[in-house]
């Protein structure tokens, strides 16, 4: 109904090692915006209140000890296919959609996703991790100049944001009137660093092209993937739009 992102929380024994979901507890199944915006059945809350209100209460129910959560996000195919307690349900779909449109003060506060035409699911791939190979298919097929984002100051929630030594944590394109586009579509620049916490930032063409040597060195046959379906994505979505 709104076009945002669904989103699996997972209880974990060890937060740092990379295993499947098979070995994973579900905590919890809901949609999440590109910031820190959750929608769930309890309401609209931010990411601090719905894991205060919402995930630790859950954990501690559940009896799971020590671990932590792991949060991944999903098309609605791929939902259908992992291992929760109750797996997607048309009847109870429909249902529930009954409820949800009985009840518009909730659906007014859900922020409207941005108007980009590409899938939530994808534009969230390419935000984290890939977004330099999406710059670099809108810098190919539509001419728009690629930039690297460096934070200089972070939000007190975002000092996590994962970033490099020079701060660089995204890239975009610049439009000529000096608005910004990633994944999830034209922004002003300051809206785009807003969503990684960055109060205070820096942005280089230069440092951009430092990145794509970095993946071309390091990892180019997974450069070289992201980079192929980023351009199919600019070619479907983006240059009909």
């Amino acid at each position: 109904m709104t076009g945002w992102l669904l989103h699996v929380d997972w209880w974990v024994t060890d937060p740092t090692e990379d295993i499947s979901e098979n070995e994973m507890k579900p905590l919890r199944v809901y949609v999440a915006d590109n910031r820190d915006g959750i929608f769930d059945v309890r309401g609209v809350k931010t990411i601090a209140e719905f894991n205060q209100s919402t995930i630790i209460r859950l954990a501690k129910k559940k009896g799971l000890g020590f671990g932590g959560v792991r949060t991944r996000f999903y098309t609605e195919a791929m939902l259908a296919t992992l291992p929760l307690r109750s797996l997607p349900n048309e009847d109870k779909i429909s249902k529930a959609v009954e409820v949800i449109n009985s009840h518009p003060l909730y659906l007014n506060a859900i922020p409207s996703k941005p108007p980009s035409r590409i899938p939530a699911y994808d534009a969230a791939r390419y935000t984290f991790g890939s977004c330099v190979a999406y710059a670099e298919a809108m810098c190919e097929l539509i001419g728009l100049q690629p930039v690297a984002i460096m934070g200089k100051r972070f939000a007190p929630l975002y000092e996590g944001t994962k970033r490099s030594a020079d701060g660089y944590f995204h890239s975009i394109v610049v439009h000529p009137n000096g608005m910004g586009e990633d994944a999830w579509g034209i922004a002003p620049i300051e809206d785009v660093a807003g969503r990684f916490g960055a109060i205070e930032f820096e942005i280089s063409a230069n440092v951009h092209q430092e990145v794509v040597k970095n993946y071309n060195r390091t990892s180019n046959e997974n450069y070289e993937a992201e980079l192929k379906i980023a351009r199919e994505l600019v070619a479907r979505y983006r240059l009909d739009a």
